[in-house]
């Protein structure tokens, strides 16, 4: 997906989720265990652009 495709996606799974952050999928599970918010149901995990958006803010220096 290009990252403009991204953009428009208000959830995302969590591969998608780390290309949106230009991280690595290893990255983005150590960025769920300090506190990014991840949906959950059943084996479906998906993360909200917002949740990302926030989490980055609020993580920045």
């Amino acid at each position: 997906m290009q990252r403009r495709d991204l953009e428009n996606e208000e959830w995302m799974n969590l591969k998608t989720a780390a290309e949106y952050l230009n991280v690595s999928y290893k990255t983005l599970m150590t960025f769920r265990a300090k506190g990014l918010e991840v949906a959950e149901i059943g084996r479906i995990r998906r993360v909200s652009k917002s949740a990302l958006d926030e989490f980055m803010k609020q993580n920045s220096f």
